[in-house]
């Protein structure tokens, strides 16, 4: 593991982390035995608008049940198991972060989905899957983390099918800059690698694929954020959310993000890329 991706895992391995996932539903009151995916969605869908978006991308991307899709940063699956419900698509995530993995097994097996939804832990810069291994590719919000988008792209183009669809789900920078530290994706700089629009499809464009669609959600995301405020004393957290997964801050980065698409410094992206088919001319 090199220096950067090791800062990276370190920040999303929070410790004990699905301990305190089962803690905080056992506060809420929710039986182990009977939780639902809606039960996990204050925790588990961690990406700008949450599980609303994720409904969006999976009426977008028209999936079907007989494909099978690789969910590249995964976090602890909360939309890899909405994606497969949903759909009825076998549905492969892989995230950097082994305690991420782990805690997304088990909640999979608390809801019974393992036969449908499965998990492994590895770098996206360097999947151990076969050349044209998958149907679709899943990417929310991952890129922020990867310096080599290049690379990234370039694995998921290999391990697509062809004629495959890759749906992205994406923060990049914009015209302001530096960022307003910390964010939910990174503590500080050091962590953060955002170009602009123009630069990310470009590489997306240089790594093989055809843009399908391309949306700008930053309207949406600014609402979203809108009534986020600057903290003052010890922060007032849920049972059960987000902060589990990346520090009890999160109202902090909450509000940062606030600033930062408010100040024109960050945009949000919903992509649709293709991979070409090989009996194209």
């Amino acid at each position: 593991m090199t220096e950067q991706s090791g800062h990276i895992h370190s920040y999303y391995s929070p410790g004990d982390l699905y301990r305190k996932i089962v803690a905080g539903l056992e506060t809420l009151g929710k039986d182990l035995a009977t939780i639902t995916l809606d039960d996990l969605q204050p925790v588990d869908e961690f990406h700008i608008r949450g599980d609303t978006a994720t409904r969006e991308l999976i009426e977008l991307a028209g999936f079907s049940p007989d494909m099978h899709i690789l969910d590249v940063g995964c976090g602890i699956g909360g939309s890899s198991r909405r994606l497969s419900r949903d759909t009825g698509c076998r549905v492969t995530g892989i995230d950097l972060s082994d305690e991420y993995i782990d805690t997304a097994s088990r909640l999979t097996d608390l809801l019974k989905m393992q036969e449908r939804v499965t998990f492994q832990a590895c770098s996206a810069l360097d999947l151990p899957f076969e050349d044209s291994a998958f149907d679709g590719i899943w990417s929310l919000q991952m890129n922020m983390n990867i310096e080599d988008k290049s690379g990234w792209l370039r694995e998921i183009h290999r391990v697509l099918k062809p004629g495959g669809k890759a749906v992205l789900y994406e923060v990049c920078g914009s015209n302001n800059s530096p960022l307003v530290f910390p964010v939910p994706w990174a503590q500080d700089a050091a962590m953060s690698y955002l170009v602009t629009p123009e630069r990310f499809r470009d590489a997306v464009v240089d790594a093989g694929f055809t843009v399908q669609v391309w949306t700008d959600k930053t309207g949406l995301a600014r609402k979203a954020f809108a009534n986020a405020k600057q903290p003052e004393g010890e922060p007032d957290l849920p049972a059960l959310g987000v902060y589990l997964l990346v520090g009890n801050d999160i109202q902090l980065k909450a509000y940062n993000l606030r600033r930062n698409l408010e100040e024109d410094r960050v945009t949000l992206l919903e992509i649709v890329a293709v991979k070409a088919d090989s009996d194209s001319p």
